[in-house]
């Protein structure tokens, strides 16, 4: 089955959300705002996406379509809003040990995207309090990324890789 909507703006992202999480779906075609639209197919580790880009991209393959300007409606609105579609993967687009602890990283990934200003240490090792800082900042440093990277800047791959690496951490190896 595939779902094709029109999806007001104040309910986008928890109706994609259970789109995602409902195997039953194949695919969805969607119109939204455009500047969300923008976010959910943005590149992995750019600043223009977000936790919830990443989370969509696990699962999904999103594509921007086309945009449809305000004019096209009426009453027309103060937005333009842009088409996607969402085939869903095979498979999720990365492997992960641990799905449940990946999409622990994930959430405090996504808290770290509310204060981009702080940096992906200091995200991590406030919602982990389990690990050491020290372990999470050489975590980081193992995978060759800076000590002031943040968490806008990774991709579904680093997520994963970091995560195998902090699990460990969490269950003692």
């Amino acid at each position: 089955p595939i779902v094709c909507a029109n999806l007001p703006y104040n309910v986008t992202s928890p109706i994609l959300e259970k789109l995602v999480e409902s195997p039953c779906f194949t695919a969805f075609t969607v119109m939204i705002q455009r500047e969300v639209a923008r976010r959910l197919c943005a590149p992995q580790g750019s600043s223009e996406g977000g936790s919830f880009s990443l989370f969509l991209q696990y699962y999904m393959k999103p594509e921007l379509l086309f945009d449809v300007p305000p004019e096209k409606f009426l009453p027309a609105p103060k937005v333009t809003s842009a088409v996607i579609r969402c085939v869903r993967r095979e498979r999720p687009a990365v492997d992960v040990a641990d799905e449940s602890f990946f999409f622990k990283v994930m959430r405090v990934v996504r808290a770290a995207f509310a204060q981009r200003r702080k940096t992906l240490a200091n995200s991590l090792s406030a919602a982990l309090p389990g690990i050491p800082k020290e372990s999470i900042q050489q975590a980081i440093a193992d995978m060759g990324l800076p000590a002031a990277v943040r968490g806008e800047q990774l991709t579904l791959e680093d997520f994963a890789a970091l995560s195998a690496a902090l699990g460990r951490e969490a269950d003692g190896d």
